[in-house]
């Protein structure tokens, strides 16, 4: 259905990872390209719902943004949420700076 053009949306009422694994076994199996298939669970949902305020990446949006690790083919994991331009979820910081840490004394000594 969705390879014939005949889906607009993905959405799961009951499983919410149900969406994101979707779109990466579509991208996988070369249905769809990744873009196209974020589409079916970003911004059609939102154009549908009436909300013109999420679904894409864009100037005057609310800025909603996940970071998704795909290193495991076929399992993305989400590492990080940001709603509304804000982060509010958070798996591992130090996934997000492959660089370590330097302390404050070091610095200051520095």
């Amino acid at each position: 259905m969705i390879a014939k053009g005949l889906c607009s949306i993905l959405a799961s009422d009951y499983y919410y990872p149900a969406p994101l694994l979707a779109i990466f076994r579509l991208a996988a199996d070369g249905v769809l390209p990744l873009t196209e298939a974020w589409d079916l669970i970003s911004a059609a949902p939102a154009r549908a719902a009436g909300l013109t305020d999420r679904g894409v990446l864009a100037e005057g949006r609310r800025a909603d943004i996940i970071l998704v690790d795909d290193e495991v083919p076929l399992r993305p994991r989400i590492v990080a949420v940001i709603a509304a331009g804000r982060l509010v979820h958070l798996t591992d910081a130090n996934r997000l700076n492959p660089y370590p840490a330097i302390s404050r004394k070091a610095v200051a000594a520095a």
